[in-house]
């Protein structure tokens, strides 16, 4: 690390208070003591403000996580006075009650010409829908295809027993 160290010369030769009194190498022996002191203040400072900025931080989060759940409560409890775009004031309400009322309107099954427009409460019941019906479907083929597998072998055994004359 490069130290530079400048000297004032007016300074030189005048002591801390500015009189002509004081040695050269006591004036340059201050010089340099008061500007390293002042750097090292300076470091001392910065690290000091980056130290106190980290406790600040983390003093700062804890007490968040501590009172959140309580500032959270208060808000979705806190009154207010909806107003529009054309400022027409409506019932005071609260923020859970309006939150209540948007879930309550989005959960009306409405369908679309188009998935992309309908709510999500109505593509999830789609969705169940579509789930039962496949698997009640698969269901159904299996059964089918099963009894009538064993149908065409009852009715290819008995036509051929009537065309070679066997009895049953």
């Amino acid at each position: 690390m490069a130290m530079k160290i400048e000297i004032d010369l007016d300074d030189v030769f005048r002591d801390e208070n500015g009189y002509p009194e004081e040695s050269s190498e006591d004036s340059i022996r201050r010089q340099i003591l008061a500007r390293l002191t002042n750097e090292y203040r300076e470091r001392l400072f910065a690290r000091f403000d980056d130290e106190l900025a980290a406790i600040m931080q983390a003093q700062i989060r804890e007490a968040v996580g501590m009172l959140m759940p309580a500032l959270v409560e208060d808000i979705m409890n806190a009154e207010f006075i909806p107003v529009n775009n054309y400022g027409e004031r409506s019932k005071p309400t609260t923020f859970r009650a309006e939150i209540v009322k948007a879930i309550s309107s989005e959960l009306i099954y409405k369908p679309k010409n188009y998935s992309s427009e309908e709510n999500t409460f109505t593509r999830a019941v789609k969705g169940v829908v579509g789930e039962q019906t496949k698997a009640i479907e698969k269901a159904l083929r299996a059964e089918i295809d099963e009894s009538f597998k064993r149908d065409a072998i009852a009715f290819a055994v008995t036509k051929i027993q009537e065309r070679l004359g066997l009895s049953k």
